[in-house]
């Protein structure tokens, strides 16, 4: 059998994309919406997502069906270095590390395109997607209570951030900084 492939997000794929998403969405666990939005919407976006420079990788099937998608894209409201990760799988492909490989794709190319942050928000029922987004190095910095309304019902988030580049001093070295403090009786909790 053939393996599944990342690429590039093209009008090729919109239509299977579109039908992802709305399959996705309709599960009402994972997006913010419902449903998923007409092909001519998603059209718009892939070629704004290319025009704009932002990244956006698909989950392709050997007979070329989109079966995934992963997009790193500005928010008006912030910094033009920071990012908003968008992703979903069809439920076939989950919990075999096709969203990972996928998203490491995404913050790759947004790295490569200058970005130095990259936020989500996940639900904070969604154990297995921040179980996944830690692996990658994502940390939780804000609760938000009701974060998300879908079809009525309210449900918490976490923000979530990546940073793509290193903010210590060039020459850091983490065991002589630390050696600099005396040892305490403070443990961090995890989460």
């Amino acid at each position: 059998m053939e393996e599944l492939k990342i690429v590039r997000s093209t009008e090729k794929y919109a239509v299977s994309y579109c039908q992802t998403f709305d399959e996705v969405a309709k599960e009402g666990k994972f997006l913010s919406i419902s449903g998923g939005y007409p092909i001519e919407d998603i059209l718009r976006f892939i070629k704004v997502c290319r025009q704009s420079g932002y990244p956006q990788f698909l989950l392709v099937e050997p007979g070329g069906r989109a079966v995934g998608w992963c997009d790193i894209v500005r928010r008006c409201d912030e910094p033009d270095d920071v990012g908003f990760l968008g992703v979903g799988i069809a439920k076939k492909y989950r919990g075999m590390g096709w969203g990972s490989r996928l998203m490491t794709a995404t913050v790759n190319d947004a790295k490569k395109r200058g970005f130095n942050e990259i936020r989500l928000e996940v639900r904070a029922s969604n154990y297995n997607a921040i179980r996944a987004y830690t692996r990658l190095g994502f940390v939780k910095i804000a609760y938000i209570t009701d974060g998300v309304v879908t079809d009525g019902a309210a449900e918490d988030v976490w923000l979530m951030s990546l940073y793509c580049r290193d903010i210590r001093p060039e020459g850091f070295e983490r065991e002589k900084f630390f050696a600099l403090f005396p040892k305490t009786g403070f443990r961090f909790r995890k989460g």
